[in-house]
């Protein structure tokens, strides 16, 4: 079976090919290097710090229940101990975030951008937990 092309035939030239340059020195100055910006989050990077925030929000859950627990047993109303948990929850995830997103790409995440939403919310919700701390019934 035979095959046709469409394609010319290549051409070699006849130009002799040129000598190698060969230098004496020993120190050589390096390339310089294309500056291409942050490098982007791969797949993988993302869902490994999807699964360390959702372990942690597992723990963080857990911690907030004994919290509410254990100030229900001080003698607090147990709506005050149980809101109070939940801000302590979301402080605790919001600084976590920060710190996984800073961990997976920090020239990507660390900018005002990600970071002022996030630290507002921490910062909020910890302050309304310890304004929920001192409280009794």
């Amino acid at each position: 079976m035979a095959q046709t092309s469409s394609l010319p035939a290549p051409v070699e030239s006849a130009a002799p090919a040129p000598a190698p340059v060969t230098t004496t020195s020993t120190l050589s100055v390096p390339a310089p290097v294309m500056d291409l910006g942050p490098k982007k989050v791969d797949s993988r990077d993302a869902l490994i710090g999807v699964a360390v925030l959702v372990v942690l929000a597992l723990i963080f859950f857990v911690i907030k229940n004994a919290y509410a627990n254990w100030r229900v047993r001080e003698r607090v109303a147990p709506s005050r101990a149980n809101a109070s948990g939940w801000f302590l929850f979301l402080g605790l995830l919001m600084v976590s975030a920060m710190a996984v997103l800073a961990v997976i790409n920090s020239g990507q995440f660390l900018v005002p951008l990600y970071l002022a939403p996030l630290a507002g919310v921490a910062g909020l919700s910890l302050l309304a937990w310890l304004m929920t701390f001192s409280a009794k019934r």
